[in-house]
């Protein structure tokens, strides 16, 4: 399945406006904001959601002290969009949404959601960075760092859950929905990435 990556997390926050403030100041770009909340997103589309906790609009809360209540990933098109739904209803429900995007639940008790993905392409130059044995990418005296620079993130790159059974959780996304183990923390858990 060519899941892509997360497109948006939502989350249910004690204090909008800090959180409001905190995501504008690292960079992410302010949508619809309010004092209720509001989508905050990165160059190529992707996003965070805030919410105040207590808005009934969101999904219940897992009971612990994070405030992540969803994740949806972005796939890169209908066909796999579906091949996700029909996996996951062989044993959950599935809720087709109003944006025909679709939502469950991992083994986890997170709420996941997947829709086409609405990341936009960036064509955006790199970084130019002088490294030990590579070719030079920077010439002498010029500096890398543009300290006028607005610095904007390009995307919504990862997500990070904190679970009580590593390897229930690992299986599901690994079994179920085709993401592979690139790296392991000992002691923590995996870092895994979509197969695409």
């Amino acid at each position: 399945m060519n899941i892509i990556g997360p497109d948006s997390l939502v989350f249910g926050v004690d204090d909008v406006g800090a959180c409001s403030q905190y995501l504008t100041d690292y960079g992410l770009m302010p949508v619809g904001v309010t004092e209720t909340g509001g989508r905050f997103e990165g160059l190529d589309g992707t996003s965070v959601t805030i919410r105040g906790k207590h808005d009934t609009s969101l999904p219940p809360p897992l009971g612990t002290a994070g405030m992540l209540r969803k994740t949806t990933y972005g796939v890169a098109d209908l066909s796999v969009l579906a091949a996700v739904g029909a996996e996951l209803r062989k044993d959950r429900e599935v809720r087709t949404l109003p944006d025909n995007s679709i939502e469950s639940v991992d083994d986890m008790g997170f709420v996941i959601g997947f829709q086409v993905s609405v990341r936009c392409p960036l064509n955006l130059p790199g970084e130019l960075v002088n490294a030990p044995g590579a070719a030079p990418q920077r010439p002498p005296n010029v500096v890398a760092v543009n300290e006028e620079a607005v610095i904007r993130p390009r995307t919504l790159s990862h997500v990070v859950y904190f679970v009580p059974d590593v390897a229930k959780a690992e299986a599901f996304y690994v079994r179920r929905l085709g993401f592979r183990c690139t790296d392991r923390f000992l002691g923590v858990g995996p870092i895994l990435k979509k197969r695409g």
